[in-house]
């Protein structure tokens, strides 16, 4: 089974601050990689390789809000 990434990790790998990234989650979803939900907790874990896949998207098709990329 491959590592999940918890929030700090994936603020590193975004290069935002984790507090960001939380705060993204709530007002604008879309603005972070699909996260995934362990059952019966409330952590906030990512596949590395979801995120990787999230992130060409954005740089390829310039989805971002705004239109910028």
């Amino acid at each position: 089974m491959e590592k999940l990434l918890n929030v700090d990790e994936l603020a590193a790998m975004l290069g935002r601050s984790a507090e960001t990234i939380k705060k993204d989650i709530k007002r604008n979803p879309d603005a972070v990689p699909p996260r995934i939900a362990p059952p019966g907790t409330r952590l906030l874990r990512w596949r590395q390789e979801d995120v990787e896949a999230w992130l060409v998207r954005h740089m390829e098709g310039g989805t971002t809000e705004g239109g910028a990329t």
